[in-house]
């Protein structure tokens, strides 16, 4: 039988980066060391110091871990960014982020809670056991390689990827088609243009997380449309994915369509 003092385990979720305007999102939470929760989230009661939590994207992956540092303090009313949502906060600490996260499909359906929609879900301790373990394997195995990785500090993904072009043998195009190039309605708007030592034209799409798939349609819609309104008589127009992390689908994918892959360290 457990002891009073033995840790709770659980899975906080959340959403992808910028779903709440950049307050609850896992990037703004890992910079303030607080996870913020609704105080009418089921189980919120039930989180006490000392419990361990793994972190989750909802949909995506597992991405870390965090020890509750203390109990769950509402946020000062001015601080409140709904009207009738009260939330507050869990500090954080000894708190782990995985470089590779773990994709969600490798293990949720081993776990024993079976629920993939409760923002704070009770697992096992030896469900934590086999979250880690899964994400220790599937680091040291892993995907085959990108084609290319580089390293980046600074917290702008897009102005953190310029001082590294030269390093990968681009440059930005002319100032026009720099970023967040608007390609008009039904197409999108690109992440960079540049250009290759060749003189071609490369586009670029970033992706700080996981990535897969559905992202190949995206560039290569962007490459046609390039193709076809900007590159010069007999320049070639390239697609490349610059990934936090990327999954199988993603990598084959890209390797039939010719889009070279880039896989980026997040300092």
């Amino acid at each position: 039988m457990s002891k009073a003092t033995d840790p709770n385990y659980w899975v906080f979720s959340n959403k992808p980066e910028d779903s709440y305007g950049n307050v609850w999102d896992q990037r703004a939470i890992l910079r303030s060391g607080q996870y913020t929760i609704k105080e009418s989230e089921p189980n919120q009661k039930g989180v006490r110091p000392g419990d361990v939590v793994y972190m989750r994207i909802y949909g995506q992956h597992y991405s870390g871990k965090f020890t509750v540092a203390g109990k769950w303090t509402p946020l000062d009313p001015a601080e409140q960014k709904w009207e009738g949502i009260v939330a507050g906060q869990f500090p954080m600490k000894d708190v782990v982020v995985w470089q590779r996260p773990l994709p969600q499909s490798l293990i949720i359906h081993d776990l024993s809670g079976k629920s993939i929609r409760q923002r704070i879900a009770r697992i096992t301790a030896e469900d934590g056991a086999m979250i880690e373990t899964a994400q220790r394997v599937y680091a040291r195995l892993g995907f085959g390689d990108a084609d290319d990785n580089i390293i980046i500090l600074e917290k702008g993904l897009e102005e953190a990827i310029k001082p590294n072009l030269k390093k990968m043998g681009l440059k930005l195009a002319s100032k026009h088609l720099q970023q967040q190039f608007d390609m008009g309605p039904g197409v999108g708007r690109s992440d960079l243009i540049c250009l290759d030592e060749s003189g071609d034209l490369v586009v670029i799409e970033l992706k700080r997380g996981m990535t897969s798939d559905e992202t190949i349609g995206q560039v290569l819609r962007y490459v046609g449309w390039v193709r076809e309104n900007i590159a010069a008589e007999g320049q070639n127009v390239h697609g490349w994915i610059i990934a936090g992390d990327y999954d199988e689908h993603l990598r084959l994918a890209a390797s039939a369509a010719n889009v070279r892959l880039v896989l980026i360290r997040l300092g």
